[in-house]
């Protein structure tokens, strides 16, 4: 299966902490380990992975130059951001062949390597879903990252960390997008979320009674196709850079990889 990577590279309307801490126009400018997130990103997804072309959402005048000096590197190509990730996948979508197959990440998903990006998508490859997430376990990240606050969603067979790594294996999931900012809004609310597809499996979640397979049947039958979860065993796919705490966590643990 041959596929087509989304990296979102876009900024916020009110402007970005990191950003700002850095003195970079926008946080994929952002350095670890001497280098921008969004080249370390780029790198990551042309190693091997089985990606032809990579679609960077965002501002090519401004993150264009720092990628000039990466050699190799995967076919790019470019389009507008918009004024959320999912309009900003959305608009990615009519810049691809309806019948390509799409990864999509985030520019600040600094420590993402080669590997952990092949087996994720050989993974859904394998699978019958429309749309597969990349989650780990938040017992893992814990495991990893003792004292390191990240935000799990907690099933009665699982305590699940999100890795912004999504899979759109099918024509069908690009529909997802349409109904994605639903997801943006109650990302760190998952009850809200699991309300709109029934109460009695908000309140199962809310009781601990609700399983991970049993939440992801609720969500396709909410938007219409079939998604999955796929449990990977690399605790720092949960880590991107939302914060300037994040950032340095990540300077840390790629400085300790380098070493």
């Amino acid at each position: 299966m041959s596929w087509t990577a989304v990296v979102l590279a876009g900024s916020r309307a009110s402007g970005d902490p990191v950003a700002e801490q850095c003195g970079v126009a926008v946080k994929a400018l952002a350095e670890v380990a001497g280098e921008p997130m969004l080249c370390r990103v780029i790198r990551a997804l042309g190693a091997d992975t089985g990606i032809g072309r990579v679609l960077i959402v965002g501002d090519r005048t401004l993150l264009g130059p720092c990628l000039s000096q990466m050699d190799p590197k995967p076919e790019i190509a470019w389009c507008d951001a918009r004024a959320t990730p999912a309009a900003s996948v959305d608009e990615a979508f009519r810049h691809i062949a309806r019948d390509e197959s799409v990864l999509v990440t985030t520019c600040d998903h600094a420590l993402l390597q080669g590997d952990w990006v092949r087996a994720f998508l050989d993974q859904a490859g394998e699978t019958e879903a429309d749309l597969c997430l990349a989650v780990v376990s938040a017992e893992s990240v814990r495991a990893k990252l003792p004292g390191v606050r990240r935000t799990a969603l907690n099933f009665s067979d699982v305590q699940a960390c999100t890795c912004n790594l999504f899979a759109f294996r099918t024509q069908a999931s690009r529909s997802v997008s349409e109904a994605w900012q639903r997801v943006e809004a109650q990302r760190k609310r998952p009850w809200r979320l699991l309300l709109g597809f029934g109460f009695f499996s908000a309140l199962r979640y809310l009781v601990g009674r609700l399983s991970l397979a049993q939440a992801l049947e609720n969500l396709s039958r909410g938007f219409g196709v079939r998604i999955e979860a796929i449990v990977m065993p690399y605790p720092l796919l949960a880590v991107d850079v939302d914060t300037p705490a994040d950032l340095d966590l990540c300077r840390q643990l790629a400085n300790l990889d380098a070493s």
